[in-house]
């Protein structure tokens, strides 16, 4: 991926970090303009399965420093498989913030 030279560190540091574990994710955001995609994130959502859209929850999350998707650890335990589990408990072990 071409990263847009004008983001922060951290924010770059995040569209490497989705680009590396959660490629499917990188068309929820704009990082030309900074944002997430409103109307892409309610499309995607829509039709993700349980698991996908609790990653979706949580990248988004991270991206906008709270938890407005209702992003639910339990559920995270419950569904994910191991792969998500751990690009989660990695994330919490070292957050950041972009």
């Amino acid at each position: 991926m071409e990263i847009n030279t004008s983001l922060s560190p951290s924010q770059a540091h995040f569209a490497l970090w989705l680009e590396e574990h959660l490629p499917e994710l990188l068309t929820l955001f704009d990082f030309q303009e900074k944002v997430y995609r409103e109307d892409v994130v309610e499309r995607y959502l829509s039709t993700a399965s349980h698991g996908q859209t609790i990653m979706a929850q949580f990248a988004l999350g991270v991206w906008l420093h709270r938890n407005e998707f209702e992003f639910n650890f339990f559920d995270a335990a419950s569904i994910l498989d191991d792969r998500y589990k751990a690009i989660i408990a990695s994330w919490f072990s070292d957050p950041f913030w972009p």
